[in-house]
């Protein structure tokens, strides 16, 4: 089975979407070394971190567009061109890891998957322009429509999705994110008391690590 994937932020993400996408990559050929891993991308960019996966799994491979023209209009090769080079090199599945999927796939005959990791931007409009809302909303209620099988990186994506895209519960599986083995590293209570001396936090408290804010 030849198993294609939307690579853009494996490739030029070093964070978040990117970490996602390296994670399913390589737990994929660590425990599914029997298939064939595609990774699409519309432009080269090194990273570190996805340079140590395909080295350790000749299985997956980056692939670029496959013409000069949409080498040229990557960005469009990656919403419309892609489609007819994954029917091309007989890719059996395609999964748009991070909330898209080639607007006109399912005209080319290929099933499809898309993991969904929020619908933020409908929860809370105010914190988004009016245009980019309105792209974020059409890239990916068609990304739902068209993929074959849709994954929630929770129940509340998963509820949002049904709630806001009207789809049936049954297309959804809720698969959570998987974590790093850096996270995964036992701390001494020497080591915690010297961090919460240092910023002054109470016995117990919550680390949260991101931005949101209002535009």
């Amino acid at each position: 089975m030849k198993i294609g994937y939307d690579g853009k932020r494996a490739v030029q993400n070093f964070t978040g979407l990117g970490n996602y996408s390296r994670f399913i990559l390589s737990i994929l050929c660590r425990y599914h070394p029997q298939y064939n891993y595609l990774l699409y991308t519309p432009k080269e960019r090194k990273n570190p971190s996805l340079d140590l996966i395909l080295k350790q799994y000749p299985i997956l491979k980056c692939i670029l567009p496959d013409t000069d023209f949409w080498k040229k209009f990557s960005s469009i090769w990656r919403i419309w061109g892609i489609s007819k080079q994954l029917q091309k090199e007989n890719i059996d599945i395609f999964h748009g890891l991070s909330n898209e999927l080639p607007l006109n796939i399912k005209g080319h005959n290929i099933k499809s998957i898309v993991t969904i990791h929020d619908l933020i931007f409908l929860r809370y409009p105010e914190y988004y322009h009016f245009i980019d809302r309105k792209i974020y909303i059409y890239k990916f209620r068609k990304a739902c429509e068209n993929a074959d099988k849709i994954i929630a990186i929770s129940e509340c994506t998963k509820r949002d999705i049904i709630n806001y895209f009207h789809l049936s519960p049954e297309k959804i599986s809720v698969i959570y994110q998987g974590c790093d083995d850096a996270f995964k590293k036992k701390i001494t209570e020497k080591e915690k008391c010297i961090v919460r001396e240092k910023y002054n936090l109470p016995t117990t408290y919550i680390l949260h690590v991101g931005s949101f804010e209002e535009q």
